[in-house]
């Protein structure tokens, strides 16, 4: 559905009476309504900086999804869309999808930049009256909106009067903005909730800024949520068609996700946090089959390439490209049919409640320079709790260890980068020591893989009666992971010693 808005807002204070109207209009009864509204847009707010406006409001009788344009008159341009219920939620409909493609004159930006997130939530206590015409009582002039607005989670709470027409024309609002600032009650200075709510973040956001060390805690660790939702969010289409690289980029958003949310974890509600972070392990499950299948056929493919030709004895290449192949295709299937999935869709719908209300507490409004680097020293101290007890372990227990510290130096390295655009120059180069050590120890790990999965490539092998030689070589290869045992540990050790903060 499609219509016209027309309507002008006024600024008034909590206690102060309405406004008469005199004999302009007749009033109708009064009703009451409490509505709530997710406001919705890119990261970079690209919707509202062009005066474009997507929300999804429950409540009142309007409810639905409902997208605002402007039109060269000033007015602006609504169109509504159902809600829809159960899960996907809010997944912006397809058809207002193609409708900000058309008003922007412009496709949205591909991939996680285009993504569709909170922006800001809008909680309002309305009395709504209808305006008559005094000689025509069955003519609706213009509605008059009570509004006592609050913006979620801590964004302060207005009070603002909104008259928009029905069947009256602009004169009859120029009329009642007259009587309006005859008794003291002026134009709201700005132009829709969402800009208040917003305030500065739509001209910096434009400008590149994002929040500093002086900046709550909250909204570093907010704007690196939201940059992982984005990612699996926009990163979906891609996954479904098994675009390269796309299954292993959702993938670590997925990890970083869940690293985020048990660093940050005193700044949270860990009610809310701890089962969502379940939730992201399950979904993580299921895009690491397809992702593991992707990169044990490109390692193996390229250690088959570098033997010796001699080395080489039977359909050796092929068969790990079909068999792998294979294991790819299957997972990666099964991993579409997880995108399809309700528990999928609802694992989204609860990332987007944790960006639209997200469940601080402790010192979350604190400045970012003096909380965060504390608890990044407590993920330090749990990778060194790992990194020694991989020291003191025996070789049978030796890369279980080193896996578990390569882990904990993951999630050191996602907060460092976390920390990095807000607090500068030493996150950054710290995230890029911890990235060495999980790079490092992630070749020691991927070899210890290679030999699981060479195992059961020479068994389907030997049931074809292919010469199984090529596959010890590569095994004794593959297990041959001592040097870089001891370059990841080297690396840890250093990133331990020397790292920040």
């Amino acid at each position: 559905m499609k219509q016209v808005e027309s309507e002008l807002k006024f600024a008034i204070g909590a206690d102060e009476p309405l406004p008469a109207l005199g004999e302009l209009v007749e009033v109708g009864p009064v009703r009451e309504e409490h509505l709530r509204a997710v406001y919705l847009d890119t990261q970079t707010l690209h919707l509202v900086r062009h005066r474009i406006t997507l929300r999804r409001r429950e409540g009142g009788g309007d409810a639905g999804w409902h997208l605002k344009s402007p039109r060269p008159d000033g007015s602006r341009l609504e169109v509504h869309a159902p809600l829809g219920d159960g899960p996907g939620r809010l997944r912006v409909p397809q058809a207002l999808r193609e409708e900000v493609l058309a008003t922007l004159g412009h496709a949205l930006p591909e991939g996680p930049d285009g993504a569709l997130l909170p922006a800001a939530v809008l909680v309002t206590h309305r009395l709504e009256v209808d305006l008559l015409d005094p000689d025509q009582p069955d003519v609706v002039l213009g509605q008059l909106c009570d509004d006592r607005v609050t913006a979620l989670p801590e964004g302060g709470t207005w009070r603002e009067l909104e008259v928009e027409l029905v069947d009256g024309d602009d004169t009859f609002l120029g009329q009642v903005a007259d009587t309006f600032e005859g008794q003291g009650v002026r134009l709201a200075d700005d132009p829709s909730k969402l800009s208040r709510a917003l305030g500065d973040r739509p001209e910096r956001a434009g400008r590149g800024e994002g929040p500093g060390a002086d900046s709550p805690a909250a909204d570093v660790v907010l704007a690196y949520l939201a940059a992982q939702v984005a990612v699996v969010v926009g990163r979906e289409d891609d996954v479904r068609a098994d675009a390269p690289d796309a299954v292993h980029k959702m993938r670590v958003a997925t990890r970083r996700l869940r690293s985020a949310l048990r660093t940050f974890r005193r700044l949270l509600d860990r009610d809310v946090t701890d089962p969502l972070r379940q939730e992201i392990r399950w979904f993580a499950s299921a895009l690491g089959e397809p992702r593991d299948a992707e990169v044990m056929r490109d390692l193996l493919l390229a250690a088959v390439d570098d033997l010796p030709p001699d080395e080489v004895v039977g359909p050796v290449r092929e068969r790990v490209g079909s068999e792998l192949e294979q294991r790819h295709a299957a997972a990666h299937q099964a991993l579409v049919e997880v995108l399809d999935s309700d528990r999928y869709l609802e694992l989204v719908d609860r990332l987007m409640e944790v960006l639209a209300v997200p469940p601080w507490r402790g010192r979350a409004r604190k400045p970012a320079g003096k909380v965060l680097p504390g608890l990044v020293a407590g993920a330090v101290d749990r990778a060194r709790t790992q990194a020694q007890a991989a020291a003191g372990a025996g070789e049978d227990q030796r890369l279980h260890r080193l896996h578990e510290a390569r882990k904990k130096a993951k999630a050191v390295r996602y907060a460092c980068e976390a920390l990095a655009p807000a607090l500068g120059a030493e996150a950054t180069a710290a995230a890029a020591a911890w990235e060495q050590v999980t790079e490092t120890l992630g070749a020691v790990q991927d070899s210890a893989l290679a030999a699981d999965w060479l195992r059961e490539v020479a068994a389907a092998a030997q049931e074809a009666d292919e010469p199984g030689y090529t596959y010890g070589v590569l095994a004794a290869r593959a297990r041959a992971h001592a040097e870089a045992v001891r370059d990841g540990e080297a690396a840890l050790a250093r990133a331990l010693e020397h790292g920040w903060p």
